[in-house]
């Protein structure tokens, strides 16, 4: 009888470490996971966002800007894998001080698609959209 318990908790937490893994390095879309909401209310939400570029040029893009619906929407499209890579700060890489919900986020992105945010690092996974997303902000850092 004791070892029947015994295997019934190891099957279980082997069960919950196997689900709590599974979960964390499924693919997710970036808004939803990063600020757990749906894409509508992060325009909505968002006051500005901010943009920090290797060369330390900061550039804002205000929520009345031309540049912020087509940012927010390209941004929505990013999906994300949290990977044990490390991140890179070489090259070309920026920063993103998103100002959503009355908190600021920032989320650190380099040219090799690999993102930090919360200490995580997450690989995009829509390459293509990562280079439309890339040419946006390289010309909104302008």
């Amino acid at each position: 009888m004791n070892k029947k318990i015994r295997f019934i908790i190891a099957f279980f937490l082997i069960a919950m470490v196997s689900l709590y893994f599974f979960n964390e390095y499924k693919t997710k879309n970036l808004v939803q996971d990063f600020f757990d909401t749906d894409s509508d209310s992060l325009a909505e939400e968002t006051h500005d966002i901010s943009i920090i570029n290797t060369e330390v040029n900061v550039k804002t893009i205000k929520k009345d800007s031309t540049v912020f619906p087509t940012f927010i929407n390209s941004l929505k499209k990013l999906e994300i894998k949290r990977t044990n890579s490390e991140f890179s700060y070489t090259g070309f890489q920026f920063t993103m001080i998103i100002y959503y919900n009355n908190a600021f986020y920032d989320i650190n992105i380099n040219e090799n698609g690999l993102v930090n945010f919360n200490h995580k690092t997450y690989e995009i996974q829509n390459k293509q959209e990562f280079e439309k997303f890339l040419e946006i902000v390289k010309k909104s850092a302008q």
